[in-house]
């Protein structure tokens, strides 16, 4: 065999392997970027879910409100009112994060991309997570305001009020702990894709 019969065979043999590494590494990718696009998926269907669980659980709670002589109370409009405006709010909160996630792919954009926006939709959540210091009372104060007409004030509620304000403080920032600490695992396990995206 001539030395140019060796070099086109081994050219060959050279590509073949090229081509393996490649299809290898495409493999791998879609392999591990399958569970990096679960989680993501499953952040939009929250999303998606506390659009429609928001307002539903308002209606189902205050409900035995919702009379037609109570559109004369002034209580109740003003409390409608609050709760409208928290309702207003945070479905354009989740849109916007719905439209956040919309924009990472996996597959078409460089992992450097896909890490930035997962840390963009990080911060937009703990950039939320101030505005509950608004949001919670506002709310409190609309629940209050539509159920004046059927609550005792007296020391129980009182405590209640103060009791499920703190839980709810507290259950709040350990969600959010939470939710760092799993963000920042899909921030690593898109990173892991460098090496077979790139």
């Amino acid at each position: 065999m001539e030395y140019n019969d060796l070099e086109k065979l081994w050219l060959q043999y050279d590509n073949k392997l090229n081509r393996l590494e490649e299809l290898n590494k495409k493999i791998i990718f879609e392999t591990l970027s399958k569970k990096p696009q679960k989680k993501i998926s499953w952040l939009q269907f929250r999303n998606y879910l506390w659009i429609v669980m928001g307002p539903l659980i308002l209606i189902v709670a205050l409900h035995p409100q919702f009379k037609p002589d109570s559109l004369h109370d002034a209580k109740f409009v003003t409390g409608t009112v609050f709760l409208l405006f928290v309702v207003a709010y945070s479905t354009w909160f989740f849109i916007s994060l719905i439209n956040k996630l919309k924009k990472i792919d996996l597959t078409n954009n460089t992992v450097i991309e896909s890490a930035k926006r997962i840390n963009d939709y990080k911060q937009i959540v703990v950039s939320r997570f101030k505005a509950t210091f608004i949001t919670m009372p506002v709310t409190w104060i609309g629940v209050l305001l539509i159920g004046w007409n059927g609550l005792t004030f007296d020391k129980n509620l009182y405590l209640l009020i103060i009791g499920t304000f703190l839980f709810a403080f507290l259950w709040g920032k350990k969600q959010l702990q939470e939710f760092k600490r799993k963000m920042d695992k899909l921030g690593q396990d898109i990173d892991e894709l460098k090496m077979y995206k790139e």
